[in-house]
């Protein structure tokens, strides 16, 4: 009788995770369903290690359901546990926000209607750890980050992918199988734009760390007045705060978007950095995916 192997749990940033639209079925009650990226991670298990920044029991006390946010330098990726963990639904319970967290957990796509994909990680195991390991995970999925990237790209030169090739070239079949699958669903893929989430990352375990060109793909340098635009946003947050009545969620991403843009001409991409910035910086958090709400 064959024995089924354990999947592997991903290093994986959430800017990657959360733009996953396709899931795929094992066909089977005993095989493994994933959820595959838009670089080709086919993932069935997750290993996430970032900042606890809420948590909160959507259930009741006698069936808790555990929902938390955990943030990397990239993005928030939503946890839960509830009657079936009920190991990690007393740790969720039980942490303080914010506290740098362990999550492994198994990959989830929830489609509420025909136009939304949400992503999440049922967790199996919560575990509190310290900053090093939180660095040193950064550095985990830096690397695996690089690896899809470059098996993206050799397939892109392709006429039309080649899963022996990829293999031939020197990457697992389970990745180029993967990247075949995300070519086919995604069709256009933007390898700059998760360069540069790779570079934030990897600056942000590695400030000291100048150049980092053996690390990633280097680009000439734009000088850009990044300063300014974080200051505005927290401007306009303030302004909001004042003129409207605050949700529980914060203000949503397109309504300061809009007032910042009021003030001065900048691109969604400004933006987009300078929010992360401040994320990263401990001056805003995510309360609901898509909202903003500013920290004092």
């Amino acid at each position: 009788m064959s024995m089924i192997e354990r999947e592997v749990a991903w290093r994986i940033f959430a800017s990657e995770y959360n733009n996953s639209t396709l899931e795929i079925s094992g066909g089977s009650e005993r095989s493994p369903s994933y959820v595959v990226t838009p670089l080709g991670a086919m993932v069935n298990r997750l290993y996430v290690v970032g900042v606890l920044t809420e948590t909160e029991n959507m259930g009741t006390p006698e069936e808790p359901m555990w929902r938390g946010r955990v943030s990397d330098p990239t993005g928030t990726y939503f946890i839960n546990a509830g009657q079936y963990q009920p190991g990690v639904a007393t740790t969720l319970a039980s942490l303080e926000p914010p506290t740098f967290v362990a999550v492994v957990g198994k990959a989830n796509i929830y489609k509420p209607d025909e136009e939304t994909v949400l992503t999440s990680v049922r967790a199996e195991l919560v575990k509190e750890v310290n900053e090093e390991q939180r660095d040193l995970w950064i550095l985990e999925a830096g690397r695996s980050l690089k690896e899809r990237l470059g098996a993206v790209e050799e397939a892109l030169k392709m006429e039309e992918v080649s899963i022996d090739e990829l293999v031939r070239i020197g990457y697992e079949r389970k990745l180029a199988e993967g990247v075949k699958k995300a070519l086919e669903h995604y069709r256009s893929i933007d390898t700059n734009r998760y360069w540069e989430r790779l570079e934030d990352a990897l600056g942000f375990a590695l400030p000291e760390y100048e150049d980092r060109s053996e690390l990633i793909r280097t680009e000439e340098d734009e000088e850009e007045d990044d300063d300014n635009i974080e200051e505005l946003v927290l401007e306009v947050l303030d302004e909001m705060e004042n003129e409207e009545e605050q949700t529980e969620d914060g203000f949503e991403y397109d309504d300061i978007l809009e007032k910042v843009k009021e003030k001065e001409d900048i691109t969604e991409e400004e933006f987009d950095e300078a929010t992360r910035s401040l994320r990263k910086k401990g001056h805003v958090f995510e309360p609901a995916l898509g909202c903003l709400k500013r920290i004092y």
